[in-house]
């Protein structure tokens, strides 16, 4: 490389990297505008036409990004349930040492879920409404994901010898996520009130460490 290309380069990969940022800017804005209409037309009546006019963008820019509603709808998706996931992120299974801490860690993290259900909705109503057409393998991945998650908490407390020793993990921790998605489902469909999903979680909150026997 001559010294006039040497002198060239970095302004050249900075003018790349302005595009580059620019592009995923843009990536981004047509991302949000998209989740925005998917929570609120539903996935099969929202179009492409729709997400262009929210932006005041042309259909060619658009398939700049994407290949077809599919594809920014399962990239919408995608970003939605890890969204959700980031949540959760914050929590050490290996936290607790006895009950009482789990149970207060427990009220935690629904609360956690529910604050950002409040915060983003979207990204709720995509798990749990539109993912169902939108692509229903990946309600089931994150299914699965949430409840491997839980199960390490399980863990944890059966290690340590505050919850039974003959519980079986793997199934209770599908119970409570099955719990838990009910209850986000709900708060969507019924767009529940603050007071209600408190209700929900000190009710599961309760069924989950003092059962229903009196």
């Amino acid at each position: 490389m001559t010294p006039v290309e040497a002198e060239k380069a970095p302004a050249a990969s900075t003018a790349a990297d302005r595009r580059a940022a620019r592009a995923e800017a843009r990536r981004e804005e047509i991302l949000d505008a998209a989740q925005r209409i998917f929570a609120v037309k539903g996935y099969h009546e929202a179009g492409i036409a729709d997400i262009a006019t929210e932006l005041g963008i042309g259909h060619g820019t658009f398939y700049r990004y994407f290949a077809n509603k599919q594809d920014i709808a399962a990239q919408v998706l995608e970003r939605a349930i890890m969204q959700i996931a980031a949540a959760l992120a914050d929590e050490d299974p290996t936290a607790s040492s006895t009950v009482d801490e789990y149970r207060e860690q427990t009220r935690r993290i629904m609360f956690s879920m529910f604050e950002l259900l409040d915060a983003r909705p979207e990204a709720f109503n995509l798990l749990h409404v539109q993912s169902l057409a939108i692509d229903v393998e990946a309600l089931h991945t994150s299914f699965e994901a949430y409840s491997g998650y839980t199960e390490k908490f399980l863990e944890n407390g059966v290690e340590k010898g505050f919850l039974r020793q003959d519980m079986d993990v793997e199934i209770t921790a599908q119970a409570l996520v099955g719990l838990i998605f009910e209850g986000t489902r709900r708060a969507i469909a019924e767009d529940a009130a603050r007071e209600t999903w408190t209700r929900w979680i000190e009710a599961g909150v309760a069924l989950m460490f003092d059962g229903v026997s009196g």
